[in-house]
């Protein structure tokens, strides 16, 4: 089957793309075909001066027209409504794929031994050191100090105010 790309760089079979043209013209078709009869209802009603006369335009080809209009709406929003599905399904399969990626390359770093990446792309899966607690002390050198004189982390020595 011959194959064709569709704006997003993914191969479909051109079957498939046909299929997709033809569901989102159809509801413009219908919603096109309601409106003719309603441009219709419209014309006759408008050259009728008796009321009895001006009701069987709007019987049938107002409340007609409007009931297609309604309908190809109905075929747009479905079509729309697939395709989102469509999306969100090739999304989600990336997104395992992506996964199963990760997680294969998890397995083969820690087969190794836990050497270091050779590539900068694996460098950003490995684990950062850990920054202070919040509420560590250290005292005047800069050193950790489990007690004595202490002053919370980033907090200067006191000294004179300007």
């Amino acid at each position: 089957m011959d194959e064709q790309t569709a704006g997003t760089g993914n191969p479909r079979p051109t079957a498939r793309l046909v299929v997709d043209v033809v569901r989102a013209l159809r509801g413009w078709v219908v919603a096109a075909a309601g409106g003719v009869l309603l441009l219709g209802c419209y014309l006759g009603v408008s050259k009728e001066t008796d009321v009895a006369l001006q009701l069987p335009y709007v019987v049938s080809g107002g409340f007609g027209g409007l009931a297609l209009v309604l309908i190809g709406s109905a075929l747009l929003v479905a079509d729309r409504f697939d395709a989102a599905q469509a999306a969100q399904a090739r999304t989600v399969g990336q997104v395992d794929d992506l996964h199963s990626l990760i997680i294969a390359a998890a397995t083969v770093g820690e087969q190794a031994g836990g050497a270091l990446p050779t590539t900068p792309a694996q460098a950003a899966y490995q684990q950062q050191p850990a920054a202070p607690p919040q509420n560590a002390y250290y005292n005047a050198a800069g050193d950790s100090a489990p007690g004595g004189s202490t002053r919370p982390a980033g907090v200067s020595a006191p000294g004179p105010r300007a």
